[in-house]
């Protein structure tokens, strides 16, 4: 019996199919797939990727908890084609490796139409969020980290699949943007608790066994009726700022903050958008104001703050002024990190010479403009995301003749 199964491992050793069965493995048990999307993904019958799977777990490389686990120097070989590598590629030597450290692209379904229905597909959120808490597990294990966590339905499902193989009490997690402070009987206000800063720390706190997190009392934004009156905007702002919970995040007159000290963020990106845009951001940003903000130039937001597509570095891609004054009005009532903390921590990131900084998780090809301007910001040292999106980016980056070339 021994002599059998060591035979059958080091049959899939030398197997021409030992690639294929890893990358079955792998989606299926890490990536939660359904064998028969991935069947369709790899252009193979279901009967094939079953027995793909069996030949793993023949070899002892899986159980059925389900547990993943091959041989190390069969993993450290091959673990960099479970994801879309040459994509990956193509994308960091267009930005370059100094300013875009690490892409993963997922395997997932092109829509010939996702573009223009903007449906994000469930399955594609939620791989990406399997695969982001391994990384973030992966990234954390060790050593002292302040990790800014953002809001948002990706971070969510990063945060609630985080499975550390052991605690980590060295760990610190801060909420980096307000409440949203909808309705309780808006339509969205179930969604923004469960995706809410606090609610994300909370929980990435709990799952690495870090100490209790503080929490973020204020709003994320100043309601927009208030610009107009500077005296009132004024007083508010130094209401909200003289907050002990803002206090302790993001310092005052003379002292610093939590937020001095990220040097990891978790975040997700909006595009121009009414679900996204207006949805969110109730007596800040209005249905009128989105036809406006598009022609300014603005492609969508990060932490709340809406970012303009300046088109190639050092290029001004708009002369509306005007709607760059509402652009600038509507970003002073925000609360909470600035793009500038996020360029902060990612050229830390950078300086240092390590891995982390700012990761950012999105899928939606018509996330592409905002996470091309994010990047050229300096706001990002890691991108997660779908094939589907990088398609989209590597389209508006005009390489994605160059991308098919390669296959």
């Amino acid at each position: 019996m021994r002599l059998r199964k060591r035979a059958k491992i080091e049959g899939l050793r030398e197997s021409p199919h030992l690639l294929e069965a890893l990358q079955v493995a792998y989606y299926h048990c890490i990536l939660e797939m359904p064998l028969k999307n991935i069947a369709e993904l790899l252009g193979k019958s279901p009967a094939t990727i079953t027995r793909r799977l069996d030949e793993v777990r023949q070899a002892g490389w899986l159980r059925d908890r389900p547990e993943f686990n091959p041989p190390p120097d069969i993993w450290k070989e091959l673990q960099g084609k479970m994801t879309c590598a040459r994509i990956e590629k193509a994308l960091i030597d267009h930005f370059g490796h100094d300013l875009l450290t690490k892409v993963s692209v997922l395997p997932s379904p092109v829509r010939q139409d996702a573009s223009k229905t903007r449906v994000t597909a469930s399955d594609n959120v939620e791989r990406i969020g399997l695969y982001a808490a391994n990384r973030l597990c992966e990234l954390l294990a060790e050593g002292e980290h302040t990790v800014g966590i953002n809001w948002g339905w990706s971070v969510r499902q990063c945060v609630t699949n985080l499975h550390p193989a052991h605690p980590n009490p060295l760990l610190r997690f801060v909420p980096i943007v307000g409440n949203l402070s909808l309705d309780e009987n808006d339509a969205h206000f179930e969604e923004a608790v469960e995706c809410s800063s606090n609610r994300l720390t909370q929980h990435a706190a709990e799952a690495f066994g870090a100490p209790r997190p503080p929490r973020l009392n204020s709003p994320a934004f100043v309601p927009r009726r208030f610009h107009g009156d500077p005296r009132n905007l004024q007083a508010i702002r130094d209401f909200i700022e003289s907050d002990i919970s803002y206090r302790r995040i993001f310092g005052g007159t003379g002292e610093k903050g939590l937020i001095d000290e990220v040097n990891c963020i978790i975040t997700g990106l909006s595009s121009l958008d009414v679900q996204s845009l207006a949805a969110y951001r109730p007596n800040l940003i209005t249905d009128s104001d989105l036809p406006r903000l598009e022609q300014a130039g603005v492609v969508g937001d990060l932490a709340l703050h809406l970012l303009l597509d300046q088109g190639e570095p050092g290029e001004n891609i708009t002369d509306d002024y005007e709607g760059q004054e509402l652009v600038k009005n509507i970003n002073e009532l925000i609360v909470g990190a600035s793009p500038e903390d996020f360029v902060r921590v990612a050229e830390n990131t950078r300086k240092e010479g390590r891995s982390g900084g700012v990761i950012v998780l999105a899928t939606g090809p018509w996330k592409a403009r905002i996470l091309i301007t994010a990047i050229r910001l300096r706001a990002v040292n890691e991108l997660i995301t779908d094939m589907e999106t990088a398609l989209a980016i590597s389209q508006q980056l005009g390489i994605s003749r160059e991308i098919h070339s390669k296959e």
